[in-house]
């Protein structure tokens, strides 16, 4: 039913939550590490690799590094374990972000087709995702729930469809380039 592919992305996917969660909430830097390590070498091999992913990869970094910085700025959140300094998005949660990155045109590419379901997912599933890491130690909601559920919730229904329709778009221009580029060598020949 599931590839063999599809079953260790979307497996070392759902373990790098808890792993860089927990890992926060107790000093265990290295559990996020492991986990999100191994997917990237995984993921990025030459075997595996899509051809955009290096692409998804910075931006999702660089989305993640301004997002989950501004909930600091903004006084909305405070993370556990904030290295390598206090007020930015600390090392842990950009490690999810790279995992994000990592099944966006892997185990969770079908959604590309569904900006509706992933708005939703966002919309729901991010205050879902910060509350239950305040429950664990890693994160403390300082502004009242209604505030970071709309801030995080908002956001989120709004950038998880724009990812993956990047990632579409980048893998349309991609494929149209490479075939452009066969097209130009065969007329060569």
């Amino acid at each position: 039913m599931f590839s063999r592919a599809f079953i260790i992305n979307q497996g070392l996917f759902q373990i790098s939550w808890p792993a860089c969660v927990l890992g926060a909430a107790y000093g265990w830097a290295w559990t996020g590490v492991l986990v999100v390590g191994v997917l990237a070498l995984w993921q990025l091999n030459r075997h595996n690799r899509h051809p955009v992913d290096g692409r998804m990869v910075m931006v999702c970094l660089a989305i993640g590094a301004v997002l989950d910085t501004a909930w600091i700025q903004l006084g909305l959140l405070v993370f556990a374990m904030p290295w390598p300094w206090a007020g930015v998005a600390p090392f842990w949660i950009m490690l999810l972000w790279l995992a994000l990155a990592l099944v966006i045109n892997h185990s969770m590419a079908a959604f590309k087709r569904r900006p509706i379901l992933l708005a939703l997912m966002g919309l729901v599933g991010s205050p879902m995702s910060y509350y239950a890491g305040s429950r664990f130690g890693a994160v403390e909601w300082v502004a009242p729930a209604w505030q970071v559920v709309l801030a995080t919730g908002v956001s989120w229904a709004l950038l998880l469809p724009g990812l993956f329709w990047l990632a579409a778009h980048l893998e349309l221009r991609t494929t149209a380039s490479q075939v452009t580029g066969r097209q130009a060598t065969v007329i060569k020949q």
